[in-house]
């Protein structure tokens, strides 16, 4: 008669079922792309009707770092998307030059923005020492 006979059992073997772990990474997978912002050359919350040039070429997608400032038709300015105004522009540029010296300044101006602001930004530019400036710009239909 045996009592107790360890070797007798058999053992058990745990098992790492994967199949629920793929449908739980495939959700949160789900979940990343539809919360995930997308960040556009122009924040959306800037409206601004860009100028025409004949010679307007097409914005390359190399990584590079980047200051895009937009100039409403009514003046107010706008650094990255956020509101700002001229003496935080300057300190932000100055900042962003320190951080990278090859920082681009990419400047959107209304057409119907006054002439006074856009040298005003890129005055606060120079004063940066940021010397390296695009302007965005619409291709003309000829």
């Amino acid at each position: 008669m045996r009592i107790f006979d360890v070797s007798a059992r058999t053992q058990y073997v745990p098992k790492i079922r994967i199949i629920n772990l793929v449908d739980i990474l495939f959700v949160l997978v789900l979940f990343l792309i539809a919360t995930t912002t997308f960040r556009s050359e122009q924040p959306a919350a800037v409206k601004v009707a860009l100028p025409e040039a004949a010679t307007a070429e097409e914005l390359g997608k190399e990584k590079i770092a980047r200051v895009v400032i937009s100039l409403a038709a009514d003046g107010k300015l706008f650094l990255d998307g956020r509101p700002t105004d001229l003496k935080s522009l300057e300190a932000a540029l100055q900042q962003a030059k320190a951080s990278n010296p090859d920082v681009v300044l990419q400047f959107s101006a209304d057409k119907a923005a006054s002439y006074g602001s856009v040298v005003a930004i890129v005055d606060a530019a120079r004063a940066a020492g940021i010397h390296n400036l695009t302007a965005f710009t619409k291709k003309s239909v000829q």
